[in-house]
């Protein structure tokens, strides 16, 4: 089995690339799944693994709008940054964002939406 990212080879039960933190899903068996693998293998190809450090850039500069939240694939909660910010409660929005800004940057097993680990590089 290969990475579908970087192409390094994988063991059969790994769940992500060792090399890149790419997230591996496993291929159907039978033809009855073909659209639900073909819908997997471009996801997977197209899920790459976000970057702590503009994560947390973006959560302390413009964390007050959710733009990291949105970065890192948390749509609801950017939204709800967004409209906090929106209805008058900006300084309460931008405490919420350092304190995700701290998370992001203290928690090693910090992740996106889809449970990709960060990376510590670009």
């Amino acid at each position: 089995m290969y990475c579908t990212n970087c192409g390094v080879i994988l063991e059969n039960d790994a769940v992500f690339c060792t090399n890149c933190g790419h997230k591996v899903e496993k291929a159907g068996t039978n033809g009855r799944d073909f659209m639900h693998d073909i819908n997997t293998g471009y996801q997977n190809m197209m899920a790459r693994p976000k970057s702590r450090l503009i994560a947390g850039i973006l959560a302390v500069v413009l964390g007050m709008w959710g733009i990291h939240d949105f970065y890192l694939g948390y749509t609801r909660k950017g939204v709800t940054h967004l409209l906090m910010y929106v209805f008058f409660l900006g300084w309460v929005s931008g405490i919420w964002a350092l304190i995700e800004a701290l998370y992001i940057f203290t928690d090693q097993n910090a992740a996106d939406a889809d449970g990709v680990p960060l990376t510590d590089g670009f």
